[in-house]
């Protein structure tokens, strides 16, 4: 009797534990994806094509984000054949901006590619950075933050894009 209980105690954890919005980082090289584009116009091939186009892109593991007053969530990923390093922050705030129908709760993305990791993409003082901010209610699905950077003399196309879940509002 005493390990059901245990057991129903550990999943109702798990449960409150899963309420918040999922987000993703990715890195797409453009010459790449410029190529697999013109490659798919010419030969029409999506077996083909569609190699090419996941090759000109990198997709890190999906996060999920801790929703609620003043929450922080940073991640951090080495950028792809660089030392340099990809960080994003998602944050929750009812301080910053008022929606006319959605009270006053907003989300705020970021993403930065900096030397090092940093405490948060908002905080970075760094030219290759993006931030985004959006209401926060019940019609709040997508948000996304992206930016070009040149690395290595290439550009790439780096984001974060956070899906609202209906149970995390």
């Amino acid at each position: 009797m005493a390990l059901t209980a245990w057991l129903v105690l550990l999943s109702g954890v798990g449960v409150a534990q899963t309420r918040g919005d999922l987000c993703q980082v990715y890195v797409v090289d453009r010459a790449k994806a410029l190529k697999a584009e013109n490659s798919y116009r010419d030969t029409g091939n999506p077996e083909k094509d569609t190699k090419a186009f996941r090759a000109a892109q990198t997709l890190f593991p999906e996060f999920e984000t801790k929703v609620g007053e003043e929450e922080l969530t940073t991640k951090t990923y080495p950028f792809p054949g660089s030392k340099l390093v990809i960080t994003a922050s998602i944050f929750y705030t009812d301080e910053s901006m008022a929606s006319q129908g959605g009270g006053s709760d907003s989300m705020v993305v970021a993403v930065a590619v900096a030397e090092r990791p940093l405490k948060d993409a908002f905080a970075a003082s760094v030219e290759r950075s993006a931030v985004a901010e959006v209401s926060y209610n019940k019609q709040t699905d997508t948000v996304r933050a992206k930016q070009y950077v040149r690395v290595r003399g290439r550009l790439y196309l780096v984001g974060v894009e956070c899906h609202v879940r209906r149970g995390a509002l």
